[in-house]
């Protein structure tokens, strides 16, 4: 599969357009323009971007906003060879629920654009009797639903989100760990 240019949307590329603004405003600023060869330009620029950069290309690809990953990333230094790898971990990993987010995770590290699978209600209530209440850093006793599951070892070192790698955290232990 390749990406084309019509599967990048060009509202997608608009400067601007990305952060939620109006198409209408572009095409207001640009009604009297002679022709689009600016925007058609820096369409092709994204393009062989995003080419060069991800080479082998998947499905998820389509719903990435490519324009604005141009615009922050365009310059940095990338490797496109160790960005595959990591494409191809993440694209393999069953905890990663939005397939689309991995593009921007590895430019960008922030794991909220993944998704990761959370613990369920058998798995969080499992740990919780394990642990008699007891929150696993700072062994206060507190109720299930003031209580978080956590991984034990976390996701981005290879930790999954299995009943084994799950541990119940008060809200304030967690958030410090979180911070960490």
């Amino acid at each position: 599969m390749k990406i084309e240019l019509h599967e990048i949307r060009i509202r997608d590329l608009v400067d601007g357009y990305s952060d939620g603004a109006d198409p209408r405003f572009y095409k207001a600023l640009h009604q009297h323009d002679p022709n689009a060869t600016p925007l058609w330009l820096y369409f092709q620029k994204v393009i062989s971007w995003v080419k060069a950069t991800f080479p082998k290309t998947r499905p998820p690809m389509k719903h990435v906003d490519w324009g604005c990953l141009y615009n922050k990333f365009a310059e940095a230094p990338l490797d496109a060879k160790m960005l595959e790898v990591e494409i191809a971990r993440l694209v393999a990993d069953s905890d990663v629920q939005r397939k689309s987010g991995i593009w921007e995770y590895v430019l960008d590290g922030d794991e909220r654009h993944l998704n990761i699978r959370a613990f369920d209600g058998n798995t969080r209530l499992e740990a919780y009797e394990r642990q008699h209440g007891l929150c696993a850093i700072c062994r206060e006793h507190f109720e299930l639903e003031e209580m978080e599951a956590d991984h034990i070892t976390p996701w981005r070192q290879g930790g999954r989100t299995i009943p084994d790698n799950c541990q119940m955290l008060c809200r304030d232990c967690n958030r410090r760990k979180g911070a960490k």
